[in-house]
């Protein structure tokens, strides 16, 4: 009876954690196909309209930067702080 018991909950435990794993990686996933899309339309848009090298360069840099700094924004992170300390 001890034996079923342990593993069960063993069982369960371990699809917990792969549960949350795959969770993570499909999260990722899904930050990074956004990513992608976005780099795919301005790479069309500098098509269409003939943009030089250079100006290229630029907006994928700053696509990168705005992606990467997404999820630090001041919002994000005064959201957990009382109203007055937002203020200042």
């Amino acid at each position: 009876v001890f034996g079923m018991i342990y593993m069960f909950v063993n069982m369960v435990m371990t699809s917990w954690i792969i549960g949350s794993i795959t969770l993570l990686v499909v999260k990722n996933d899904e930050k990074n196909g956004e990513y992608r899309s976005n780099l795919q339309l301005l790479s069309e848009y500098a098509n269409l309209h003939n943009f030089d090298k250079g100006l290229r360069k630029r907006l994928k840099t700053q696509l990168q930067l705005d992606f990467n700094n997404r999820e630090v924004s001041d919002e994000n992170v005064l959201q957990n702080f009382p109203r007055t300390l937002r203020r200042k």
